[in-house]
Order: C-alpha cells, then sequence, then structure tokens
C-alpha cells in the first residue's frame, strides 16, 4: 500500500502515511466494492452543491432547484490533496491527475443528506494519485442537499456537504 506522499509532491513531514484501509462501515451489498477491489485511500470532501432554478420538465410555468454543479476540497488528514468540481470527477492537486465515475448504486443517505454512493471509475492518468482507480464510494455523507423552499428563475443556492469517499484499486 502506498502513501499519499508517493503521489502528490509535499514535504515529506506533512504527508500522512496511509496504511491498510478498512471499508467504510453501514453499508449495503450494493454498495459494496467487488472481491477483487480493495481500498486504496480514503479522502475526506468538504464544500458545496450549487444548485440552479430551473423550470419543470412537466410545466415550463413552474420552477424547482436542480443540481448544478460540486464545489469540494478533498483532505488527506487535513491537507488539502484533490479537487471535486464536476459531477463524478476528481483532479489531484499535486500531479493533475483524475478520474471520472458513473454510478453504479445508492444508499439513502438519511434526512437532509445527499445519498451514500458506489461510482464504477475510469482513471485517465497512468501514473499520479487517481492512477488505477477502479471504484470509488461516498458514504458518511451530511448536507448537500437541495433547499426545500421554492425557486426563482435564474437563482443560486449552495448547501453545504461533507463526505467521505473511498478510492478502490485492483488487489494485487
Amino acid at each position: 500500500m502506498r502513501s499519499l506522499a508517493s503521489f502528490v509532491a509535499v514535504p515529506a513531514l506533512a504527508a500522512s502515511a496511509i496504511a491498510a484501509i478498512l471499508p467504510p462501515g453501514g453499508i449495503t451489498s450494493t454498495l459494496t466494492a467487488s472481491a477483487d477491489e480493495e481500498p486504496a485511500f480514503m479522502l475526506r470532501a468538504q464544500g458545496v452543491h450549487v444548485f440552479e432554478c430551473k423550470p419543470l420538465a412537466t410545466d415550463a410555468t413552474r420552477f424547482a432547484w436542480a443540481f448544478s454543479a460540486p464545489d469540494a476540497t478533498l483532505y488527506d488528514a487535513g491537507r488539502p490533496v484533490a479537487r471535486n468540481a464536476a459531477e463524478n470527477m476528481f483532479e489531484a492537486l499535486g500531479d493533475r491527475s483524475t478520474v471520472t465515475a458513473a454510478i453504479r448504486s445508492r444508499q439513502d443517505g438519511g434526512a437532509n443528506n445527499i445519498p451514500w454512493l458506489l461510482l464504477r471509475a475510469q482513471p485517465t492518468p497512468d501514473d499520479g494519485l487517481f492512477a488505477g482507480v477502479t471504484s470509488v464510494q461516498r458514504v458518511n455523507t451530511s448536507g448537500g442537499v437541495a433547499p426545500d423552499s421554492g425557486c426563482d428563475v435564474d437563482k443560486e443556492a449552495r448547501a453545504a456537504f461533507t463526505a467521505d469517499y473511498y478510492f478502490y484499486r485492483r488487489r494485487g
């Protein structure tokens, strides 16, 4: 298991060594990564979900909040290491490696919390923080849901959220 320090150029004293990472608890079987994957590292996200006021597809005279984009920083032991500024896309701050993902399954995150997700990942680099990532889990979410109030056209709302993101790679 390599530490994040081997992927991100940071002073050696500031880097946190990541030993064995255990999968998150409290997930259903549909959110469990495949048996041939293991958690490589976990990052804590803090940011907002941006919502725009849009006409309803069923009635263009009525409006509702629609998810637009995330705007979050992902941290390793309090140190920023990645960004999530596009839906299900992560970019490392140090090496600029990226991983994009598509939703495979979801689990309710509880009242007023965004859902927990299992994402199928598609890394773009041959090396870097996100190299070889095959799945991503978003768990332990807090906040991030659209306002429950009505909206006016062309308005924007930002809902604060936190979440844990587990990044998986193939075993071996």
